[in-house]
């Protein structure tokens, strides 16, 4: 029951950074406050950080959560015995948000979109928590069945 109201209450905090991000983009078009404060340190962090490799970065660990969701996919669609339908869900969710995430890093730029940076952080925290999810409850399905490899 605990475990369940934690997976409910983290896919909720999970929509609400997500209509953030949108929330952001919006009010960087309509409040020039917000604009400037975007431009400001859209500025700050390209002279501090190396955007171009961290994107990369992202990406690739992206990529790479993707695969080990498309195999752990696998091995529970091929293994009837361990079929469960809320891990077969998990992992479709990580595999849809990684490529979704992966065209949103490729496709867009700081030039398109004033909040880039902070959708991408915020996008990137809802990925990783997507990510811990999925994996706790792998762990807690191979705890309670016992699987064996």
């Amino acid at each position: 029951m605990i475990k369940k109201i934690s997976f409910i209450s983290v896919t909720v905090i999970q929509v609400l950074f997500v209509i953030s991000a949108f929330a952001l983009q919006f009010l960087s078009k309509k409040k020039m406050g917000v604009m400037r404060h975007f431009v400001y340190y859209n500025k700050k962090f390209e002279t501090i950080y190396n955007i171009p490799f961290l994107i990369n970065a992202a990406s690739f660990l992206i990529l790479i959560i993707i695969i080990i969701a498309a195999i752990v996919f696998f091995y529970f669609f091929k293994s009837k015995i361990y079929s469960n339908k809320y891990m077969m869900l998990f992992n479709i969710s990580l595999i849809i948000l990684g490529i979704l995430f992966i065209i949103f890093l490729r496709m867009f730029s700081r030039e398109s979109l004033l909040a880039y940076y902070y959708m991408t952080l915020i996008f990137f925290i809802v990925y990783i928590s997507e990510f811990i999810k999925t994996s706790l409850y792998y762990l807690f399905i191979k705890k309670s069945k016992n699987i064996k490899k």
